[in-house]
């Protein structure tokens, strides 16, 4: 039960979640915006500690294909493979992955530091077991995915939230060719760089491709370097 807490002031943003976590009675997490966690969360992150160590260190092997909003059969065989690989009941992945993704995705959504997202895992394990060496096993294992997830997911809601205006570049290929003739019969000899963009588009991706003139090519150099100063 949380404690009687006084009237809330700003000098409140100040505090640390584990601070503040002290003050009400109540976990709050850094990648929630302080506010409190699922009672769940720390019970099933706890479960990473009766992995296999192999399972641990390889962690990610098996995260990566779970950090959609839903489970796919794509997600499915991922993980099926993963239990295979390392002589696995997938029983024992479904509390790890849930609460691994549940703090990946809130923390990549508010663009929690690692440091921060460490606080929280060290103030969700304390109450679940104490053993210090027990709790930087977990986060010897699950920040290093963090990282990971965290940028994939980042950029995967910027792109949605982008495509959903235009199209958005999603990479670029380029080569140079050498014109030295046209069907005009006139000799030309001048390199003409190949710019392919790929794009998404909503749901939709595809790709165009222009051909640009040295002259042009430098614009386009100079128009970059601004972009990016």
């Amino acid at each position: 039960m949380a404690k009687n807490v006084p009237a809330l002031t700003a000098d409140v943003d100040k505090l640390t979640a584990a601070a503040l976590s002290e003050l009400t009675g109540t976990t709050v997490l850094n990648c929630l915006g302080k506010q409190p966690c699922p009672p769940t969360l720390a019970g099933d992150l706890s479960h990473v500690l009766d992995l296999p160590e192999p399972v641990r260190a390889d962690l990610w092997g098996v995260l990566e294909a779970n950090m959609g909003a839903v489970n796919t059969p794509h997600t499915a065989l991922a993980v099926e493979a993963f239990c295979e690989k390392h002589g696995l009941d997938p029983r024992r992945l479904t509390p790890v992955i849930g609460a691994c993704r549940f703090l990946f995705q809130r923390g990549a959504e508010r663009n929690t530091s690692v440091a921060l997202v460490e606080e929280d895992l060290r103030q969700l394990l304390l109450g679940e077991n104490p053993d210090e060496s027990a709790i930087e096993a977990v986060c010897a294992s699950v920040l290093p995915c963090y990282e990971r997830a965290a940028r994939k997911l980042r950029m995967k809601a910027i792109y949605e939230a982008l495509t959903d205006h235009g199209r958005v570049i999603t990479d670029v290929k380029w080569r140079v060719d050498n014109v030295s003739h046209a069907n005009t019969g006139e000799s030309i000899n001048l390199p003409v760089t190949l710019l392919t963009l790929r794009y998404r588009e909503g749901e939709q991706s595809g790709q165009m491709t222009v051909q640009i003139l040295p002259d042009e090519l430098k614009k386009l150099l100079h128009a970059c370097e601004q972009a990016l100063s």
